[in-house]
Parts: structure tokens; sequence; C-alpha cells
């Protein structure tokens, strides 16, 4: 029996995050057989290094990733690029709570790898037309008394705002965003600044410490752990998550 043949309509522009190169080829064929150009990224770091300008139609992240997580992706992509595409996240999990945390943060569609190309072409074209059909509510992230929104870029502590500059607010969005996992420092640049920032050590920690200083974790139930030579880390204090699972 031959293999049903699905083609593009319209044409899309699609980003792929995948490092296992069997995967990524068995999707690029499949994407380019039905008319989509693919450009294609093995870690999370270089996609969002080199994509702040490009215009694509189509985003399909690999959960794990090398350097970081297709999870982390779909925040970055929302606040830096902006929601004009929907995003499919791939996982050879097929447990509940994956798919239920991917679209949590976001994604539009949750694929279990292994999948056949006809199944991947048509759930494409169902997310897209789904995508394009529906407005796209900002997203709001709150965490113990902070309350930060993507679409105002405002953040306020109890209800009263803190003024952010642009850099700040960006910084304060991701580690938001990806509270309680370790976010690398090269993943932090590559997010907020791009590849080609000069002297990003200092800078990233010089942000870090006005960050600190202006949200004053500590004093309101939160942590940001510097985590030697790795990263960082926004979490509930240890008291605050105790007193929270009472």
């Amino acid at each position: 029996m031959s293999t049903p043949m699905v083609t593009a309509h319209p044409p899309l522009r699609v980003a792929l995050v995948e490092d296992d190169r069997i995967e990524a080829e068995r999707a690029i064929a499949a994407l380019r057989a039905a008319g989509h150009e693919v450009e294609w990224f093995t870690e999370g770091v270089q996609f969002m290094s080199e994509v702040r300008e490009a215009r694509h139609e189509l985003f399909l992240f690999d959960w794990h990733l090398p350097d970081t997580e297709g999870t982390a992706l779909v925040g970055w992509v929302h606040r830096s690029v902006g929601r004009r595409a929907p995003i499919i996240i791939f996982s050879r999990f097929d447990d509940d709570e994956r798919i239920v945390e991917a679209l949590a943060v976001g994604a539009d569609d949750y694929i279990i790898k292994p999948t056949s190309a006809t199944v991947l072409l048509a759930r494409i074209a169902a997310v897209t037309r789904r995508f394009q059909g529906a407005a796209t509510a900002p997203l709001r992230v709150e965490f113990g008394p902070y309350r930060i929104d993507g679409a105002s870029r405002e953040l306020s502590r109890d209800g009263e705002r803190i003024e952010l500059q642009p850099k700040e607010f960006d910084l304060a969005w991701y580690l938001f965003l990806h509270r309680d996992r370790l976010v690398r420092r090269e993943e932090l640049v590559a997010a907020i600044w791009g590849r080609d920032l000069g002297g990003s050590a200092r800078t990233l920690d010089t942000h870090l410490y006005t960050l600190r200083r202006k949200l004053m974790f500590a004093e309101n139930g939160l942590r940001l752990s510097n985590v030697y030579r790795e990263g960082y880390r926004l979490e509930l204090a240890p008291a605050a998550a105790g007193a929270s699972g009472d």
C-alpha cells in the first residue's frame, strides 16, 4: 500500500530544534516532501541566538536538548520572538505530567516520538488551523507574592508595581517562567542578549544583582540560587516551601 501524499497548504517556514540526527532527518524529509521550508538547529542556545529576526511560522522542539529543554524554548519564543506561530513539543515520554507541563508553559501540541510522517503533517495542519482561528491570551506568571505579565511587561509584588529596565524585565520573565529549574548561564545570555554580547558574564552578573535588589527575593519567600559554574534556579525559600506544604 502506498503512503498517502500530504501536501502543505499553505507551505510553512519551520524551525526544528532536535539534537538526534535520525529523528531530525526523518522530520525534515516529511516536512520538505509536503512543501515546507525547514531550518534545523541542534541546540537551544544556537536556536535562540539565530532566530530573533526570522519569520518562522511553526516551531518544533524536542523536549530534551544538550543545553536546555524544549519547554524553556517555548517561553523564550513567547517573550522574545512574539507569539506569531504555533509550537509543538516532541518527546519520547507519554505520561500525563509531561503533556500537561508542555501545554501549561504554552506549547500548542505534544507529539510522542517516533511518529509517522502522515500523522506529523496532520497534527501540524490541525494545530495551524487552531492557531490561526484563535485569539491568544497574554501569558502571566504568579509565584509567591509576585505577578509578572508578559504582555504588558509589568511585574508586581503584593499588587505593587516594581519598575524594571527592559533587560531586567526580560531576565525576570525568563527566570519566573522557568522557576524551579536550573537555568544555565549561557542559556540566559542567549535568551536575553544573543550570542554577540561582549562581556556577557559581567553584564549578566550586574543585571542579576540589580534584580535581586529591586525584587527582594529573600525578604519575600523566594530564593535565586547561584549554582557554581552552572547557572541559576529561582525557587521558594525552604521556610516558604515548607509552609506551603502544610
